[in-house]
């Protein structure tokens, strides 16, 4: 839905294709990413969708083995097929994928990768912290 309005704002056929919303730091700037996350592999849209469907399935069929996951688990899981779904529709519908939102010097991006970033990173943090079991034998 954001990129779609973005597209209808800021896209190609549009006179404006930048809004600042703070200064030069934080903007809304139309871009195709014919790549990966930051660019990356451009070119090569349909490995990248294969890759992102299959990592979108092994996921989810992680998810439907896992036995009453936890709550952190869930919403990473979903964040993350989520965000890659998201992205996988742009590229099999455009060819890119479009990114609009600009900070600073870092590269565009989307609300879909920060979906992925958020799930991957929440991931990491509840597959690394010490369970209820493990934190009750650490000493206090």
């Amino acid at each position: 839905m954001t990129k779609a309005i973005i597209v209808a704002i800021l896209g190609p056929a549009q006179q404006e294709s930048r809004i600042e919303l703070a200064a030069d730091w934080l903007t809304l700037e139309y871009a195709e990413n014919r790549g990966a996350v930051f660019g990356l592999f451009q070119g090569l849209a349909q490995i990248l969708a294969v890759t992102s469907i299959a990592v979108t399935i092994a996921l989810l069929v992680h998810f439907l083995r896992t036995h009453r996951p936890p709550l952190w688990h869930t919403v990473a899981i979903g964040a993350i097929a989520g965000g890659a779904i998201g992205n996988l529709v742009d590229r099999l519908r455009l060819g890119y994928v479009v990114d609009f939102v600009s900070v600073g010097s870092w590269p565009n991006f989307n609300l879909a990768d920060s979906a992925v970033t958020i799930g991957v990173l929440l991931l990491a943090w509840g597959w690394t912290r010490p369970t209820n079991a493990t934190s009750s034998m650490i000493p206090g």
